[in-house]
């Protein structure tokens, strides 16, 4: 097993980027997030405003050009890049401004509420073979993968993968129950075999190294965070972090959710868990990384 350790105040702070005063939107880094369809806007919205919260400079949204027009009017301080798409989803035809853009961008995450297709899955593939930049795959980035796995060994960059127990039993074809009876060594494995970062969420979410040398397991967070859209606020959080960290996805990982289960502590203790949203947390951020540097 990996070395253990548990983030606290002290750590997170010791892990949060210094902004330079002299910095600008480029020292901050800019991230590419590949996100949405027709049936699931909100988690574009979701995942830009993570990443902005968390420090980034630059935030580019691509999603479905079939739904410009809603994802328009939710947000305002990122750019947009619409995409070729088809039946509402991200199509194939995409696959050459993506490449590109990725190769101007410090970190990319792609998955949030793309939907399954032919097309999205050899996006994915694309993108693990020839991107060259921090990846984070997420959601159906990651269902995308099922039945291709073993290219994740072929992968030309540092890669992050964040499944729930669904997702990660899924990934390596056991049931959830097994998943959750044996968290740690999951990940752990998975990360030897397969050379890449895992945040497996959860109850106490747990984050392997690419080597399965470190683990993190993250205790902040309550049942608050059981909506849908907490996931996607979560990855635009880490890639949004992953530019000032000098690339470091495991770092970024465990920073995020840290700060992402202490978004839902507070939130919560204001409204219950029962009614704490991911939109509620996400404009929390700013107080939870405030309270970290302001902390002794």
């Amino acid at each position: 097993m990996g070395t253990r350790f548990i983030l606290d105040y002290s750590k997170a702070k010791d892990l949060l980027p210094k902004r330079p005063v002299d910095g600008n939107k480029g020292t901050f880094g800019r991230v590419l997030i590949i996100a949405g369809s027709t049936k699931m806007v909100g988690c574009c919205d979701l995942a830009v405003r993570g990443a902005l919260r968390c420090g980034a400079g630059l935030v580019t949204i691509a999603f479905p050009d079939s739904i410009y027009v809603p994802l328009a009017s939710r947000l305002t301080e990122n750019t947009f890049l619409p995409l070729p798409s088809k039946n509402g989803k991200i199509s194939i035809e995409a696959l050459p401004v993506i490449l590109n853009e990725s190769q101007k961008c410090d970190a990319v995450v792609f998955g949030c509420g793309v939907g399954l297709s032919n097309d999205i899955r050899t996006l994915v593939s694309e993108l693990v073979l020839k991107c060259k930049k921090p990846l984070i795959l997420d959601a159906d980035g990651l269902n995308a993968l099922v039945e291709n796995i073993d290219i994740l060994k072929y992968a030309k960059c540092d890669i992050l993968l964040t499944p729930h127990p669904g997702e990660m039993s899924r990934l390596i074809t056991k049931d959830v129950s097994f998943v959750e009876k044996n968290r740690e060594k999951v990940i752990t494995v998975f990360s030897k075999k397969y050379n890449v970062n895992v945040l497996l969420k959860g109850h106490n979410t747990l984050i392997c190294n690419s080597d399965g040398t470190l683990l993190c397991e993250n205790k902040s967070g309550n049942t608050g965070l059981a909506k849908g859209g907490s996931g996607d606020l979560l990855s635009g959080m880490i890639v949004g972090l992953t530019p000032a960290l000098g690339g470091n996805l495991y770092q970024a990982a465990c920073l995020g959710a840290y700060i992402h289960g202490l978004t839902a502590e507070l939130v919560s203790s204001r409204f219950t868990e029962y009614s704490t949203l991911p939109s509620d947390c996400a404009d929390n951020i700013g107080y939870i990384i405030k309270a970290i540097l302001e902390s002794e």
